[in-house]
């Protein structure tokens, strides 16, 4: 038997996923026109289903601030030279620059360690019961966090453990930073301002015929791939990307590479991360078997989108990485190797 979601169907042009919104972190005031991530970046399919990062404009100014008193532009940083991001200041350089900076980012030195001591509350299998699954999950984001925090701390990137809070499709949180219209149950939702993860209490991504054995490690997958979001966004990758993709407006098949690059990128770190979990959380046996397999990897939409042979590929590059994230190298893999 095949860990299959309850709903299978593709035909959405929606799928459900992740829907990663951004709060107002006002970086790059002066640039006009930003839209980071307005493409629907294709994670993993399960069964026919589709798990995605859905990347919404981020929230920022679209057009220059009109002021009328003195104003100093924001620093940039050097070019060509990663380094963490202060509140106001913009990614600085051309194309080259840019994507060198993505291609030598610190997480690519990282050892991610393998958390001890964490587990999760038992299942009897299927979906874990809303009532229940706060501290399901919340346990899973501690056992995230003991492996991501360290290994980051050690690089100079600071981190603080998102929140992870379980919301009903007819009664979406109040007061988050993220629109309400967001929260259709379909999807987690990460809210970058709120710091918080927002997952939906009836969300099905193959859990309801997963085994009491397997409901853990396939919760464990789909949250590493949440959780990796708040990783890139803690290194202020999402911001060098975002501004790679600026300055490649006028280079629409580079851009799409680099859209490529850091989506594989991305399933490459959750991948690791997931990997490293211990034994009975970590993916193993049929669900291993299934979320590395290209089978299980959902076909590409646009030319953005990676094929399912790359996705499967730096899936599987995570899966043996040991928690060494230098076996993430998407930024500098050969063009086939991210097509």
């Amino acid at each position: 038997m095949r860990v299959l979601p309850a709903n299978s169907s593709s035909g959405s042009a929606l799928p459900p996923g992740i829907d990663a919104t951004t709060g107002p972190r006002r970086r790059g005031l002066l640039i006009p026109g930003i839209a980071f991530g307005c493409a629907l970046l294709l994670l993993l399919g399960i069964g026919g289903g589709l798990t995605a990062l859905w990347l919404t404009n981020r929230d920022r100014d679209s057009t220059p601030i009109a002021r009328s008193d003195p104003f100093t532009a924001p620093p940039g940083t050097e070019p060509g030279v990663w380094e963490p991001l202060e509140q106001d200041q913009i990614p600085s350089g051309g194309p080259e620059e840019l994507r060198e900076v993505l291609t030598e980012n610190p997480l690519l030195v990282t050892q991610l360690p393998a958390p001890t001591g964490c587990s999760l509350p038992a299942t009897t299998g299927g979906m874990v019961p809303a009532e229940k699954l706060p501290t399901f999950l919340e346990a899973g984001a501690d056992c995230l966090a003991v492996s991501w925090a360290p290994a980051l701390s050690a690089e100079g990137i600071s981190f603080e453990a998102p929140r992870v809070v379980v919301f009903e499709t007819d009664s979406p949180p109040q007061g988050s930073s993220c629109a309400a219209e967001r929260f259709t149950g379909t999807a987690p939702v990460v809210c970058h301002d709120d710091r918080t993860l927002y997952w939906p209490a009836q969300w099905d991504a193959g859990f309801s015929n997963a085994s009491a054995e397997e409901a853990p490690s396939l919760y464990m997958w789909h949250l590493s791939y949440s959780y990796a979001v708040f990783v890139l966004a803690a290194g202020d990758l999402d911001d060098y990307y975002g501004s790679l993709l600026l300055a490649l407006a006028d280079s629409p098949e580079q851009a799409e590479e680099a859209q490529r690059r850091y989506t594989l990128q991305l399933s490459c770190i959750a991948s690791a991360a997931a990997f490293q979990l211990p034994a009975g959380i970590r993916p193993a046996d049929r669900v291993e078997d299934f979320v590395t397999s290209v089978d299980a990897q959902s076909a590409p939409l646009s030319a953005g989108d990676p094929s399912q042979d790359s996705r499967a590929a730096w899936v599987v590059a995570g899966q043996k990485s040991r928690g060494q994230l230098g076996q993430c190298t998407t930024w500098s893999a050969p063009a086939d190797q991210v097509a």
